[in-house]
């Protein structure tokens, strides 16, 4: 049994999350709430969110200590929490198509997929492989999508590299992601899901 690899996050997303109805939290995310505990799948594995502990509790080789997860996880909740957003669209969209992307993803904000690329451009196999580790279903194209977080469907997509084009890769996340998800924080899942995708690292 793999043993859970705790880690508390920053004080300010938690007392966002303390603010809504953690009742009405878990209706809109897809979660579970009980004695003080979220619990919602991210990615493919469950994860514990302890809001008296203000800690989240998740498989230790699935969990890194960083603030992108964080920030993915408990403004997930919290956001959801301060909507009623609508049903998922079930239809995917590049990340420019949301409403406001044009503008958001350039610059500091530019989703990069060079690493999927470095690292699968030649074999797209290894992807597919690597993708439905994660619960991802492949379609034709070479496109690999799941449900990343229970609202929220996530694409990857690509282009592998051949005599006359380098590899291309690319994201098509669901049409009504932003209502769950604010653009930085869907920025933040598309950088968390490339981290997750790319080749276990080996023994160090």
């Amino acid at each position: 049994m793999t043993e859970a690899k705790t880690v508390s996050f920053p004080v300010a997303l938690w007392e966002d999350l303390a603010q809504v109805d953690p009742i009405r939290a878990a209706a809109n995310a897809g979660a579970s709430f009980s004695q003080g505990l979220f619990v919602l799948d991210f990615l493919g594995a469950p994860f514990t969110i302890d809001t008296a502990r203000r800690l989240v509790d998740g498989p230790s080789d699935r969990l890194r200590a960083d603030f992108q997860r964080a920030l993915v996880l408990l403004v997930y909740l919290a956001h959801c929490g301060r909507n009623d957003p609508p049903d998922p669209a079930g239809r995917l969209v590049g990340p420019l198509e949301i409403p406001g992307g044009a503008m958001f993803f350039r610059g500091p904000h530019v989703i990069s997929t060079a690493p999927l690329e470095n690292a699968y451009g030649r074999d797209p196999g290894a992807l597919a492989r690597r993708a439905r580790s994660l619960g991802a279903h492949e379609s034709p194209g070479h496109l690999f999508a799941w449900s990343v977080l229970p609202k929220i469907d996530l694409a990857c997509v690509l282009d592998p590299e051949d005599e006359e084009f380098p590899a291309q890769a690319g994201y098509l996340v669901d049409a009504h992601a932003h209502y769950r998800l604010p653009l930085d924080a869907i920025w933040g899942l598309i950088n968390v899901a490339t981290e997750e995708l790319l080749p276990p690292a080996g023994p160090s």
